[in-house]
């Protein structure tokens, strides 16, 4: 693929306490977004990390021109985290991964593959590199989700993704928890959006630790689940005012 791939691409990365990784991720996602583009950009989102993340994200920025920096004062989660680099990217492409460096970003080629005729492309993680505990969550998560949202997806929360600006405007993201991938689909179920799905690699972690097995996260996903049902409830309402 040349520089014709994609017109523009945003690539925002959400971090929290990612020091040992974030460098790496940022280099690879400046190497796969300039193979597609001339017109690019890549955003750290910074969630309050108290281990230097912060720092280096800020470091990455000055070395960088295409990378710019979001730090929010104090930790708000991964969704807000998503939420807060969509709502940054500025490019007509937006593509978001981890900071924790499990996905290899020579795949997002395969993802622009598919630019041309959808406006989701989502990833799903071939065989998922995580322990038992984070596969027992993900079957309650998509058991729910199909359960609340009627969605049967394959892995929804995989962050390897790719949407067009005109797509993701029309996504409320209202979810205040780790629920912006089930808005995407939903939206796109909602709007009849075909989704365009491929499988890729996922590795390891290298360093720090999973954020999503203690009970809080747990506890807050249920919460935000049963949250979210009711707010699209009442957007579909008519005569009933959408909520901020």
């Amino acid at each position: 693929m040349g520089h014709s791939a994609l017109p523009s691409l945003s690539i925002f990365v959400p971090a929290y306490n990612e020091a040992g990784t974030i460098a790496a991720v940022t280099r690879k996602c400046l190497d796969a977004a300039k193979a597609l583009t001339d017109d690019v950009e890549v955003i750290i989102i910074d969630d309050a990390s108290t281990d230097g993340s912060d720092r280096e994200a800020d470091r990455l920025a000055q070395e960088h021109r295409e990378v710019r920096v979001v730090h929010h004062a104090s930790n708000r989660g991964l969704g807000a985290s998503m939420a807060a680099g969509f709502r940054a990217a500025r490019k007509e492409w937006v593509f978001y991964t981890d900071g924790d460096d499990q996905f290899d970003l020579g795949e997002l080629p395969l993802l622009v593959e598919h630019a041309a005729t959808h406006d989701l492309v989502a990833g799903y993680r071939l065989r998922r590199a995580e322990g038992g505990g984070r596969a027992v969550l993900s079957l309650c998560f998509h058991g729910l989700a199909f359960l609340l949202f009627s969605l049967q997806q394959r892995d929804i929360d995989c962050s390897f993704k790719l949407v067009r600006r005109r797509f993701l405007e029309r996504v409320p993201l209202l979810s205040r928890g780790g629920l912006v991938d089930l808005e995407l689909f939903y939206t796109a179920k909602t709007l009849r959006i075909p989704v365009a799905r491929v499988g890729v690699h996922h590795y390891p972690r290298r360093s720090s630790r999973s954020k999503c097995l203690t009970p809080s996260f747990v506890a807050s996903m249920l919460v935000d689940l049963v949250r979210l049902r009711f707010l699209y409830a009442r957007r579909a309402r008519p005569g009933v005012p959408a909520p901020p």
